[in-house]
């Protein structure tokens, strides 16, 4: 039994609350439009471009050696794999659009209902003789093929060296990067995220008419926290939708992985203030009852909160905010997108308490690909080569792996966000993604962040008599469940 079998033998197969949505070469055969390939671009100093590319800026141009395409070439069909098409269907429109490929070309295959069941559906898939060429992983769970080369193949394989991957943000490298020092992922997106807010409401609480002016409420969690308080009070209102968004923001800034080196389960002060501020929040009021992703968006549209926590894949054509009562889903050709409902009219976005990530989806190399050249200009479209990338963004409204194409978009003054009120979310995003790190990423981790909330759920519920006894129950569900952490 392979690495990964023997880990889902071990792991049930769990839906994660949070689970992320998915927001998911230049060689002398490529077919992309231009040939200003971000491949041509990389810098021959690998240490000095990553460091300039996690503040934003571009780094060195040179050439650079790269290795020949080993990938077999037996189709012109790019066959992905993934739980949704929300991202895919815009890709494969603009990679059309943009290039010498046609639809015909481009292959989407669901795999599971979600990302938790895409993450055990892939193997048996695999496991069953299917092949694809590319296939969506997750943040939580990329570990588990990336560190597994049953199913993975390394993107050099198609052609590209690693300084091909320095002008993106520096995190999303690292964390396509598998445990040997092998880049086996590639991210089109970073995924910072903010606060979007009720803008009559905070004018009328706190005089506050600009996301500026208010973000001077909400700078930190002393702040945010008093700032509910009013809220609550003036307004009988919520500051938060869901004890599922307040976790992703909160969770992101804690300094331990969920395990040691050892294998050992790790938990840390911040565990019991994150719970101890959910029990405040919850008992206050200050937080709906609502649940992330099933009941959060009545709660949103029945004017239960202030405002919910949203990042980069929250804003484009197919992401959550797309889906309020009211707002209008967009068809797939059209460049622009208007909003009937309320958002747009009384909502605005600001940065909130603190810097915070959410999830990301990497493209991954199928072991058993056969469409080297194809997969080769798609990866290079979407994850190198900042002018696709700008395209790409300008169209979807998705936040790119890219800060010299960010940063054009900012810089013009052109990208107008009508959930939003036509303000730029680009221009939040862009300050904040150079910012991120996801250093602490482990193969238990969406495991173990659904055991940790539904203890949480359960203790501000009152089925704890405290945080320590919340705590107990955590580890009994860990160490029963997941027989490979060790206490």
């Amino acid at each position: 039994m392979n690495k990964l079998k023997k880990s889902l033998a071990l792991i049930a197969t769990l839906a994660i609350a949070s689970s992320a949505f998915v927001a998911c070469g230049d060689d002398s055969s490529s077919s992309t439009a231009g040939n200003s390939s971000s491949t041509a671009e990389s810098s021959t100093a690998e240490s000095s471009a990553t460091e300039e590319s996690s503040t934003g800026e571009e780094s060195s141009t040179a050439e650079v050696e790269r290795p020949e395409n080993k990938v077999k070439n037996d189709d012109d069909k790019l066959v992905v794999w993934c739980w949704t098409d929300d991202d895919l269907k815009n890709m494969f429109k603009v990679f059309a659009d943009e290039t010498d490929y046609t639809a015909d070309n481009l292959v989407f295959e669901k795999i599971g209902g979600g990302g938790e069941e895409a993450r055990d559906q892939y193997a048996t898939y695999f496991d069953a003789g299917k092949s694809c060429d590319l296939f969506v992983l997750e943040a939580d769970w990329i570990k588990d093929y990336i560190d597994d080369d049953d199913y993975t193949a390394p993107l050099s394989d198609l052609g590209f060296a690693d300084a091909d991957f320095n002008n993106g943000y520096d995190y999303v490298k690292k964390v396509g990067t598998n445990s040997d020092g092998v880049i086996k992922g590639s991210s089109w997106q970073a995924t910072p995220g903010g606060y979007v807010y009720r803008t009559d409401i905070a004018e009328e609480v706190f005089g506050a008419k600009t996301p500026a002016e208010f973000q001077e409420y909400v700078k930190d969690w002393d702040t945010f926290t008093a700032s509910a308080a009013k809220v609550k009070e003036q307004k009988n209102m919520a500051m938060v939708d869901t004890l599922g968004g307040l976790w992703q923001v909160w969770s992101y800034n804690r300094s331990s992985a969920w395990v040691d080196g050892d294998n050992k389960l790790v938990i840390d002060d911040y565990c019991k203030k994150y719970a101890e501020l959910a029990k405040e929040y919850y008992d206050k009021g200050y937080v709906t009852k609502a649940v992330q992703w099933k009941t959060w968006d009545k709660a949103v549209q029945d004017g239960e909160t202030m405002g919910i926590f949203q990042c980069t894949w929250c804003f484009g054509k197919n992401g959550t905010l797309s889906g309020l009562e009211g707002n209008t889903k967009t068809a797939d050709d059209a460049t622009e997108w208007t909003v009937d409902g309320p958002f747009g009219k009384n909502w605005a976005f600001t940065q909130g308490p603190s810097g915070w990530a959410w999830g990301g989806s990497w493209l991954a190399l199928a072991k058993n690909a056969n469409s080297g050249k194809i997969a080769h200009d798609f990866v290079e479209f979407f994850t190198m080569n900042a002018d696709t990338m700008q395209k790409y963004a300008e169209y979807s409204g998705d936040f790119l792996n890219s800060p010299k194409a960010m940063k054009a978009i900012v810089d013009a003054g052109t990208n107008k966000n009508a959930y939003i009120g036509g303000q730029d979310q680009f221009a939040i995003f862009y300050d904040a993604a150079a910012n991120i790190k996801m250093d602490n990423i482990t193969k238990y981790d969406s495991t173990l962040k659904k055991y940790f909330n539904d203890n949480v759920s359960k203790y501000v519920e009152g089925n704890f008599a405290d945080v320590d006894a919340m705590l107990e129950g955590f580890k009994t569900d860990v160490y029963g469940n997941v027989a490979a952490i060790q206490k």
